[in-house]
């Protein structure tokens, strides 16, 4: 039997592949393929396996268990539950998804677990442009946690994370084992979610699903007001009242319509392209070896000055380059759906919100 193991990582579709697995679990066996996928918390129950003091407990396993070992032996039902079925079942494919497990520094627990029950294991994973990536992980950061300027990372601070994140993976399974794809540049026009079924389809298990889209990104404008209201927040962060709003901009066409974050400045991108460039250079030789490659700043490009004064003018920049999107036209369109003619929906259930 088969496992891909789909470990993201974080900010390359995994939501949306995630949402087309999960959307259509019978299509998904007719076609001999098993998605495993623990209701509500699928990230984290085979993740948890690999934890072994309570400070790696994410702050989501805090919320949903008081201790580590109460999060282990859901964990271990999980497990239980998962190899169960697969014997039952014996499925020429299984998938696992989360792209939490590029988060594992060591994912050796994970890997000599899923031995036990498969002869043939695959890692796929996706790497992302990192000035692309430095605006998307900006976005979540302002949108999903409510950081404020001072906490975010600057495009001078950035580090790209994609070598970190595969290569203890390509240690365990080696190079003949790992599937890496370069995340937006799919042939034909495919979207991610279907070059991941065109990528398993390659490996000999045929898949063809509709695309779901998940975690949209909104406007630029969007997420520079954002950011303007969480330096109003108190320590306990982003609550309610800031959710339903972020809801309303959501579903709003108008504001949907305004422009995406882009780099109105090339010294921006330059910056994060140049601290990428020896991660960049050994993921292009290591994995994309007849795709798209990642781009590499000039071999003699000097190394980004990183000295007190020049973070200091990284963040000024930072705040400029956001701030600029506050156009008085999007302003416009922003406020006009926030104050809204019609009364305010009731508070969603603070359980419905952690499940989220």
């Amino acid at each position: 039997m088969h496992v891909v193991i789909h470990i993201g990582p974080y900010k390359t579709g995994s939501s949306s592949i995630q949402a087309s697995l999960r959307a259509n679990p019978a299509a998904l066996w007719q076609q001999g393929c098993y998605y495993f996928d623990e209701p509500h918390m699928p990230e984290f129950a085979l993740q948890t396996l690999s934890l072994t003091r309570a400070e790696q407990m994410t702050p989501d396993l805090r919320h949903r268990f008081s201790s580590l070992a109460d999060a282990q032996a859901w964990s271990a039902r999980c497990w239980q539950r998962f190899e169960a079925e697969v014997q039952a079942r014996r499925p020429p494919l299984t998938l696992i998804s989360s792209e939490h497990f590029s988060g594992l520094s060591d994912p050796t627990a994970l890997i000599t677990r899923l031995r036990r029950s498969f002869s043939r294991l695959t890692v796929l994973a996706y790497l992302r442009d990192p000035a692309d990536l430095y605006c998307s992980t900006l976005q979540q950061r302002i949108r999903g946690n409510g950081e404020r300027l001072s906490e975010l990372a600057t495009p001078l601070s950035f580090f790209y994370p994609a070598r970190k994140q595969l290569e203890p993976f390509l240690t365990l399974v080696g190079p003949e084992n790992m599937l890496v794809r370069r995340f937006g540049s799919a042939g034909g026009g495919r979207d991610v979610v279907q070059d991941f079924f065109a990528t398993l389809s390659s490996l000999g298990h045929p898949i063809a699903l509709p695309s779901q889209h998940a975690n949209e990104t909104l406007p630029a404008a969007v997420i520079a007001w954002v950011l303007t209201l969480n330096e109003t927040l108190d320590a306990q962060g982003p609550g309610a009242a800031r959710h339903l709003v972020l809801e309303r901009l959501e579903v709003t066409p108008e504001v949907l319509a305004l422009p995406k974050l882009r780099f109105s400045d090339p010294a921006l991108p330059a910056l994060i392209h140049a601290n990428a460039r020896p991660a960049c250079a050994w993921l292009n030789e290591t994995f994309l070896q007849g795709q798209e490659p990642l781009p590499l700043a000039p071999a003699d490009q000097p190394r980004p000055d990183k000295s007190p004064t020049a973070l200091t003018q990284a963040r000024a920049a930072l705040r400029d380059w956001l701030l600029g999107q506050l156009t008085p036209e999007a302003l416009q369109v922003i406020t006009r759906a926030i104050v809204s003619l019609a009364p305010p929906p009731a508070p969603p259930d603070p359980k419905v919100l952690a499940e989220r």
